[in-house]
């Protein structure tokens, strides 16, 4: 059987049938589809006063999520309280009620913690998810609807404490919140005996700082691995982040974003007291002259994505589950594609649906089964297959299209020891 999983998903538009209006013809050869539901879906919601720029949708926007497909979605992120707790549990409800199942989110603590199990083929999968990104207040309590939290603490410290060095860049040292790091351990057990397979998601990492994993990621990932886990499915970042297997466990770190609607950004962020800066929004370089080129902001020809160029290429992680793919093992990778601009601008492309060349061509077949697809001579995406078998991992890059910085995608391509931590390759602009 198959997992497939994308990033942050969340539509909000006046006609809900151009969001996959005809399905996902590539998710639905998933056996089991999850994605992150990046916002609110409710009606009549008050923003949540530390809210920056309230992601809420009427709830009718969910049917389009029914028709991609998704049999699980994570509510742990860091706009699920942006209605509050009632849109938390309105969110929750809406999900639910088209046969789509929350998790990383409820009506307290309890519920956002519970693991949500779905049977495939007699296989049982567990999912718990948690976000490490969120405004004070959008974690769950006893007696709050919120979120699972991987809370932490932050110090920052002189680079030379005998030296007198103002506005030096500081050294920084994260520490998790031991009752959130025990929490975990103890779900990811109880998932254990629940399922026969269990997936992590997590909300981390710093928005739109290209190419960096902090320590704190790795090292919540590492603890999630000898928790028991079998796969860790991040996002947060809206660009594609690295792959690594960790004790032969993958970890997408990020899956960037699969459909995310946000229009009208200044008027979301203006409604809550904010502002984004007073430039021509179609004048690209002015606004990267004046403030970091991955700010977050609308640009010319994408009025619905409003991020840097690189965070127009998206892709769908592939993870095959007691299949014999390689040498009896299961496999994992992903599957790339670069999103649509100015033609059409809210949707995925010419006819609303993902375009994949190694869809086009049949390829996606071929590397469930291990083999090397032939791949497109139109050189119009990246695919990217790794599969691991015995005591060592293999990684087979094909790039097909002349993609901003496609050197992100670099694997690590060698097991790793129990207790070794290995250096990830440095990715430079």
């Amino acid at each position: 059987m198959s997992l497939f999983a994308v990033g942050d998903v969340f539509v909000d538009r006046a006609d809900v049938g151009t969001a996959y209006p005809n399905g996902d013809p590539f998710l639905a050869q998933g056996d089991i589809v999850f994605g992150n539901c990046e916002g609110v879906y409710g009606e009549s919601l008050v923003p949540a006063v530390t809210t920056g720029a309230p992601v809420i949708a009427p709830a009718v926007n969910v049917e389009a999520l029914q028709r991609a497909g998704f049999d699980v979605m994570s509510c742990a992120n860091n706009h699920v309280g942006d209605g509050g707790p009632a849109g938390v549990v309105a969110t929750a409800d809406a999900l639910e009620a088209h046969g789509i199942s929350a998790v990383g989110a409820g009506a307290d603590i309890q519920a956002a913690r519970k693991p949500v199990v779905v049977e495939r083929g007699g296989v049982r999968v567990a999912f718990l998810a948690y976000a490490s990104v969120f405004p004070y207040g959008y974690e769950a309590t006893h007696h709050r609807a919120g979120l699972a939290p991987i809370r932490s603490r932050t110090a920052y410290f002189p680079p030379d404490e005998y030296l007198w060095e103002p506005g030096a860049q500081p050294t920084i040292h994260t520490e998790e919140a031991a009752e959130d790091i025990e929490a975990l351990r103890a779900d990811i057990a109880a998932a254990k005996d629940a399922a026969d397979v269990v997936i992590v998601s997590v909300h981390w990492g710093e928005m739109m700082r290209p190419f960096v994993l902090m320590d704190h990621e790795r090292r919540i990932a590492r603890t999630i691995i000898h928790a028991g886990a079998d796969a860790i499915l991040g996002h947060h970042h809206h660009m594609l982040r690295g792959i690594e297997f960790y004790k032969g466990k993958p970890i997408w770190y990020g899956l960037g974003h699969h459909l995310f609607d946000l229009p009208d950004l200044a008027e979301r962020v203006a409604a809550v007291g904010g502002e984004l800066p007073g430039i021509d929004p179609k004048d690209d370089d002015a606004i990267d002259r004046l403030h970091d080129p991955y700010r977050l902001g609308t640009r010319a020809g994408y009025p619905h994505l409003p991020f840097h160029p690189d965070g127009r290429l998206t892709g769908v992680a592939v993870m095959t589950i007691g299949t014999d793919v390689v040498g009896g093992a299961s496999g994992a990778g992903v599957l790339l594609e670069r999103l649509p601009g100015r033609t059409a601008p809210a949707t995925r492309h010419r006819d609303g649906r993902p375009y994949w060349a190694s869809q086009r061509n049949g390829a996606l077949p071929r590397w469930l089964k291990g083999r090397k697809p032939k791949l497109s001579e139109k050189r119009e995406a990246l695919l990217v297959s790794m599969h691991w078998s015995g005591d060592y991992t293999s990684a087979e890059l094909a790039e097909l299209s002349d993609v901003a910085r496609a050197t992100v995608y670099r694997a690590i391509t060698r097991r790793e020891a129990a207790d070794q931590t290995p250096s990830l390759p440095r990715v430079d602009d």
